[in-house]
């Protein structure tokens, strides 16, 4: 008897499986989708699916001439479904479902979905006899679709710049406290440097000690070791 296929007795189901695209959603302010072929693998007897990518390597298939390998994709594995998927597959959408516009209806959703519309892209792109197969209001829907993605587009400019602009204020506020610093730093009293003149490199040493608890590590000049003294003596006083 002719070997049993192994994939006989599996269920597979190719369809189409919405995934929300980071990158265009934040550029245009709305969600965009883009459809990914997948195909899920029932197992007799279980209540486990299994889903993957139909275009993901599924299996080595080894030539009987040259007993070389190539990569099969769960869509060369089961030929048969995924051909007959492709025959009745609906349109592959690629933009912002109905489902997050709130100028439709669940009705008027589900109609838009039975003549093969299925993102606000492709309605505001309708045009010609398709148009007028929308009914009566069909015009309104592609202006409303069209407003909706402009008004998308205008807001994601305002929260890209919005985000720029505290990014720039949040650089200058560091900015200006370091200015500050400098500043404060350039123009404190020269009595309390006399304080530090007369000292050896082995006392500012231990004067930092006293009161930081730690003995400066490495080798410092004496204009370093004298403005870490300079930071500790007020905490000090």
């Amino acid at each position: 008897m002719p070997p049993q296929d192994p994939d006989a007795s599996l269920v597979a189901t190719f369809k189409n499986h919405a995934i929300l695209n980071d990158a265009k959603t934040a550029a245009e302010g709305r969600p965009i989708y883009d459809d990914m072929e997948i195909v899920e693998i029932r197992f007799p007897g279980s209540r486990s699916v299994s889903a993957f990518p139909a275009t993901a390597m599924s299996h080595w298939v080894v030539d009987p001439q040259t007993g070389g390998q190539t990569k099969s994709t769960y869509a060369e594995r089961f030929p048969r479904q995924y051909q007959q998927f492709k025959a009745r597959a609906a349109q592959t959408k690629s933009g912002t479902p109905l489902a997050h516009v709130p100028f439709l209806t669940e009705a008027r959703r589900a109609e838009l979905r039975a003549q093969n519309i299925y993102t606000v892209e492709a309605l505001a792109a309708i045009d010609g006899q398709e148009l007028k197969n929308l009914g009566y209001n069909g015009r309104d829907l592609k202006n409303h679709a069209i407003a909706f993605i402009e008004d998308s587009k205008s807001k994601a400019i305002n929260t890209q710049a919005q985000a720029e602009l505290e990014a720039l204020k949040a650089r200058n506020e560091i900015l200006e406290d370091d200015m500050k610093r400098l500043k404060d730093a350039q123009s404190a009293p020269d009595a309390a440097d006399s304080k530090f003149d007369d000292m050896s490199l082995d006392q500012l040493r231990e004067f930092i000690k006293s009161h930081t608890g730690q003995m400066p590590l490495g080798t410092m000049n004496r204009k370093t070791l004298i403005r870490m003294a300079m930071d500790v003596e007020p905490r000090a006083a």
